[in-house]
């Protein structure tokens, strides 16, 4: 009988685990042109790209930083409430903020949301972290993590083990402001020159 019980308690914590929402294959994308367009991929959970999000440089960027993704989400035929990305910025300056994603396609019974990783589809869910935040120049980390929630379901997250995923980029000035501040600087040294000589 106690046999028979465990068989039984095993088998519905199985099938309930088997019934859970799930996060998986989820990806990050940069840009610096715009919203999906010349973007680079990282991995968040999935492991289809070349490049993992997490400890990576992402490099300079001057006006525009659009931060997007993508994510599959099962919802156990619930529906899903919502999928967005969250991030935190600190550094020179400090951000919160989230990217809502949208539908995007269905294969039974799994939902991709946010923008097509192959670039098939490309949305314009994502954010300009810079215009957004009005980042000036200096270095950055951001941490990034994926927030799903199926109807009448509790949040579920991709989060890295709860340590998100967490990457390092550079805003830099234009190459006019460059050019306007050297010149500034130049004609600030000539009048100080004359002064005192």
């Amino acid at each position: 009988m106690k046999f028979q019980t465990t068989i039984t308690l095993s088998l519905f914590a199985l099938s309930s685990a088997l019934s859970a929402q799930t996060i998986f294959n989820g990806y990050a994308y940069v840009s610096d042109t715009t919203a999906g367009v010349d973007a680079n991929w990282y991995n968040l959970s999935g492991t289809a790209q070349g490049s993992g999000f997490n400890g990576a440089n992402l490099g300079n960027f001057t006006n525009a930083l659009w931060l997007g993704g993508q994510t599959g989400f099962w919802s156990d035929s619930q529906g899903v409430e919502y999928i967005k990305m969250n991030y935190n910025i600190t550094g020179s300056a400090t951000a919160t903020g989230s990217v809502d994603y949208e539908f995007q396609s269905y294969s039974a019974p799994n939902d991709q949301q946010g923008t097509d990783v192959s670039g098939a589809v490309t949305s314009d869910l994502s954010t300009n972290i810079i215009a957004a935040h009005s980042l000036g120049a200096g270095t950055y980390n951001i941490a990034v993590w994926v927030e799903g929630k199926a109807n009448n379901r509790a949040a579920i997250f991709d989060s890295n083990n709860s340590n998100n995923y967490t990457a390092a980029f550079t805003v830099v000035p234009e190459n006019s402001m460059l050019a306007l501040l050297s010149g500034s600087f130049f004609l600030l040294y000539v009048m100080l020159k004359r002064r005192l000589s």
